[in-house]
């Protein structure tokens, strides 16, 4: 049983990559049979992992027609903004007072590293870094459960935050800015500035959907 269940968690991961990472796009009908193969996947742990997939709004089934990659709610991605936002400010708020020096060494290291990826427009290690970032915070603030809460409410925004950055309109300096702007305010041990920054950073979301929106129209929903 433990192996099964570590086969299903296998395919679920795979396939929830390749839906945020847009190998699968939105819309996409699913061959099932070819994933399969692909992933190297039993039939059990794969139907498992689509079932999962499904409540979670990343697949859709429809019958007599077959599976295909949900679009992306623009609703769910506000929402999800919201719920974020309500959280990760106090988070990084209450870093400051149990921030170390290592840690901040490691929020600036992360930092240089992203520059690097801003650079060579290497969007997959940008995307990770990113979401390394904002985690580190919940870290510091012992807020992992937390952190690990919000995956499943982040599963659209994420999604559009991981297409943001294949939008050629949209420029990654921003980003890159606004984390620099929360480090240096935690850094500097003003809350209240923390707290504006973050906020600021995550409504990045209602402008570039619109210009997403534009570009791909069909990806939403």
């Amino acid at each position: 049983m433990v192996e099964i269940t570590n086969f299903q968690d296998e395919a679920y991961v795979a396939i929830r990559n390749k839906i945020l990472r847009l190998e699968l796009q939105p819309g996409d009908r699913i061959n099932k049979k070819t994933l399969q193969d692909e992933l190297s996947i039993g039939a059990t742990p794969m139907r498992e992992a689509f079932l999962r997939l499904s409540r979670e709004g990343l697949l859709l089934v429809r019958p007599q027609s077959g599976t295909y990659v949900a679009k992306i709610s623009v609703d769910e991605v506000y929402q999800a903004r919201f719920v974020r936002e309500s959280i990760e400010k106090l988070v990084v708020a209450e870093t400051i007072t149990r921030i170390t020096p290592s840690d901040l060494d490691e929020l600036h290291r992360l930092i240089q590293l992203q520059e690097l990826y801003l650079h060579s427009k290497d969007y997959n290690h940008f995307f990770n870094l990113d979401e390394e970032f904002h985690q580190a915070f919940y870290k510091i603030d012992h807020k992992e459960f937390v952190w690990n809460w919000l995956q499943v409410v982040n599963l659209q925004f994420n999604r559009f935050r991981y297409l943001r950055l294949e939008v050629a309109d949209l420029d990654w300096q921003q980003i890159f800015d606004d984390h620099r702007a929360i480090v240096a305010a935690v850094a500097d041990k003003v809350p209240s500035r923390a707290e504006t920054c973050v906020s600021r950073h995550l409504h990045m979301v209602d402008d570039d959907i619109k210009v997403a929106l534009k570009i791909h129209p069909d990806f939403f929903e």
